[in-house]
């Protein structure tokens, strides 16, 4: 029970972090909010790591872990807002659903695995889903040129193919350390690796950082907690699982748009984004 209820606020606070990222867009470039939410998560993250102290740690998986765990979420972070800043969150959040379905690819290259009967449904479900968040008048075709000439659903795709991999070995450094002590360094890894980029090319608009220190750190406040949910779930659900109830987040984000930038088609968005979530949980579980 305890890990459901971690994989249900990982889900709550995973479709927040997507809506006050699109807040924040209006105001900085993508590259400040990506260094913003990795720097304002670090108090948090740290209180949590003293509270539970410093684990025993599998040195040599950790190390190899993080380090491809970073190298793709320094990417792939800026792109997710970035994404958020080009679209409404209705046409970028729901394509984070498309994570597990790129893991199918790989499971079969690697491992010769394809998805059963369950798993096809889900694929079906994700992509009737996206099809009709672009759908609209015009041919049967217009769907496809949408997300062609959409660049922020575009960005989204990307970052779901990035965290589909990074998904993997995230678990692994959770299991090597602790949640607490992964999520300290490698946030603090990715803050490191954002600062001197921020102040190199975005530099008057670093400026404006120290009047907005509040609205900035929620993000990590936000952040913070989603990324203890989410990883202290693991150590009770199957990572399939958590991944699964994350992805749900979506329709709060899409709800959210709706109430706070007046999105347009809410019942619509709606019900498709449920069937990619659905097409997702048919997949992971």
């Amino acid at each position: 029970m305890v890990g459901y209820i971690l994989a249900i606020l990982t889900c709550i606070f995973f479709g927040l972090q997507g809506t006050y990222g699109k807040v924040l867009t209006r105001q900085f470039p993508s590259a400040i909010i990506t260094w913003a939410m990795f720097s304002f998560s670090l108090p948090f993250l740290l209180v949590f790591l003293i509270a539970s102290g410093i684990p025993q740690i599998n040195l040599f998986t950790f190390a190899w872990t993080t380090l491809t765990s970073f190298l793709i979420n320094v990417i792939a972070f800026n792109l997710f807002f970035k994404a958020l800043s080009l679209s409404s969150l209705s046409l970028t959040m729901p394509f984070t659903a498309f994570t597990p379905l790129f893991l199918i690819p790989v499971a079969y290259i690697i491992l010769g695995e394809l998805p059963n009967i369950k798993g096809s449904s889900g694929i079906a479900l994700i992509i009737l889903g996206a099809y009709g968040l672009h759908a609209g008048s015009g041919s049967l075709l217009q769907p496809f040129r949408n997300f062609l000439l959409n660049k922020g659903t575009r960005y989204m795709l990307i970052v779901a193919l990035m965290w589909s991999v990074s998904a993997t070995v995230e678990k692994a450094a959770v299991l090597s350390s602790s949640p607490e002590f992964y999520g300290v360094v490698i946030y603090f890894m990715l803050s490191a690796a954002y600062l001197p980029y921020i102040y190199l090319y975005h530099r008057e608009a670093a400026k404006s950082i120290p009047g907005n220190l509040k609205r900035l750190s929620l993000l990590g406040i936000i952040t913070g907690a989603m990324i203890i949910f989410q990883f202290t779930s693991y150590e009770y659900l199957l990572a399939s699982y958590v991944v699964a109830f994350k992805r749900a987040g979506v329709i709060v984000s899409v709800l959210l748009g709706y109430i706070l930038f007046n999105e347009e088609k809410i019942f619509k968005n709606l019900i498709f984004t449920a069937l990619m979530v659905m097409g997702v949980i048919l997949i992971m579980l």
